[in-house]
């Protein structure tokens, strides 16, 4: 008898020890977690970084180029030899600057060049007109757009992790749950092998018929039932909140324990000061103005379809043997109809209005929902008091009817029912506490609160 108690006591020891050698889990923890090199959090956040990228890719149209050209012909009455090298420089303005070296012998057909032995050197500038007194040109648009898309995208990447980390918080909360209902469950199981002993104790004086033990073996099955059931629900809940944090089980059980859900922090929150701040921080709100900037952006570029495309040009030659030259020219082209310029104008009205209306949809389910969720709290909140009040009254009720049971006026079945109904108040008390934080969270979310990277 003193070996076992001895090795129950080395048992607690070392179970205490473990327990409190591990950290409590809180949501704070997730954030070493939630991290780019998270599949779940990549994901939300992945098109960000393929549309900064394309900046990038959009810079390139002004890059230097570098153009070499060579002909040789030698045509039944005609020969000739054409060599060119140049550098050209397109600028955001839309203007074009050539510099290069060209040497051309016999007859150019088609370039109408003849250049002297040593060949020449030449400047150039290319002016669309209309573009730079718009200032706005295809280069120019083509990367405003990949910025302003850039822009939109970082803002629908906070959208999509605000909606993330309320579906990986309220899975946290979720855990917790079902951790603190197996603790419930497996003290109901606690309470019935413990009076089992004591019953067959009174079955063998005599006191009680062997139908009572019998009654009292069915009664633990059940609640081992009960217990393996809420057990399953806990590890699923497990499961699923350990694969948004890429953790394996063995790895968080043996370094985290979890807090109960009851002492989890209940925030008071002003309706006033939720309006307000939701419409600073909501970036799906800020996604809409990122797609009204790409529209003022399009009417820009589109007004340079209105007038002609006028291209003034301009080269200065220095050829080493002759000496130099100059050559002007101009290009003029217009469409007659106009109905592209005509039918994008239109198409952009068009798009203005709809986010114009996408954005009071958004305001007006904002205010509902966070109206909706504002009342639900405060019911939840008057719930949970109202259950403490249940719960004190329950175990009262339990406590009197385990007394009946011991000196002999009340039963099994009975004390079965009070035991039942006391988990069950105990239940539904942190179901309302698991409401609660569930609530706040949707309630953080509407306001936009979420993660940052």
């Amino acid at each position: 008898m003193k070996k076992t108690l001895l090795g129950y006591c080395i048992y607690l020891c070392i179970f205490s020890h473990d327990a409190l050698s591990k950290e409590i889990f809180t949501v704070e923890h997730m954030k070493q977690y939630l991290t780019k090199e998270n599949p779940y959090i990549y994901t939300a956040v992945g098109q960000q970084y393929i549309d900064e990228a394309r900046i990038r890719s959009a810079e390139g149209d002004f890059d230097t180029r570098l153009s070499v050209a060579y002909d040789q012909k030698e045509y039944p009455i005609s020969t000739g030899e054409f060599s060119d090298i140049s550098l050209n420089k397109p600028t955001e303005n839309g203007t074009e600057f050539i510099v290069g070296y060209r040497k051309a012998e016999g007859i150019q057909e088609y370039n109408n060049i003849k250049t002297g032995n040593e060949g020449e050197l030449r400047l150039g500038v290319k002016v669309p007109v209309f573009s730079l007194l718009n200032n706005m040109n295809e280069r120019k648009y083509t990367l405003d757009s990949a910025k302003i898309n850039a822009t939109r995208s970082a803002f629908e990447s906070q959208n999509n992790l605000r909606n993330l980390y309320t579906h990986i918080v309220t899975s946290y909360y979720q855990l917790l749950y079902y951790s603190e209902v197996l603790k419930l469950e497996k003290r109901l199981l606690h309470k019935a092998t413990k009076r089992d002993r004591f019953i067959e104790k009174r079955v063998r004086s005599g006191d009680l018929a062997d139908v009572a033990l019998l009654e009292s073996k069915q009664q633990i099955i059940n609640r081992e039932q009960r217990v393996l059931r809420t057990k399953n629900s806990y590890i699923q809940a497990l499961q699923t909140f350990l694969k948004y944090m890429n953790l394996s089980k063995k790895e968080f059980d043996g370094k985290y324990a979890l807090p109960s859900l009851k002492i989890l922090k209940k925030e008071k929150i002003i309706f006033h000061n939720v309006i307000s701040q939701a419409l600073k921080r909501r970036p799906d709100l800020k996604a809409l103005e990122s797609q009204r900037t790409k529209l003022d952006l399009d009417t820009a570029y589109n007004s340079v379809s209105a007038y002609p495309k006028l291209n003034l040009f301009a080269y200065g030659v220095h050829d080493i043997q002759y000496g130099e030259g100059i050559k002007v020219g101009l290009q003029f082209d217009i469409p007659l109809e106009r109905r592209s310029y005509k039918g994008k104008r239109v198409e952009i009205q068009k798009g203005m209005s709809q986010i114009e209306e996408e954005k009071n949809r958004l305001l007006l389910e904002l205010k509902t929902n966070l109206s909706n969720l504002m009342y639900a709290l405060d019911i939840v909140n008057q719930n949970i008091e109202l259950g403490e009040k249940e719960t004190k009254i329950v175990e009262s009720l339990e406590e009197a009817e385990n007394k009946k049971y011991e000196v002999g006026s009340s039963d099994l079945f009975q004390i079965n029912q009070r035991e039942i109904r006391t988990l069950e108040v105990k239940k539904k008390q942190l179901e309302y506490h698991l409401n609660a934080l569930v609530i706040q969270q949707e309630i953080k979310k509407e306001m936009g609160e979420g993660m940052t990277l």
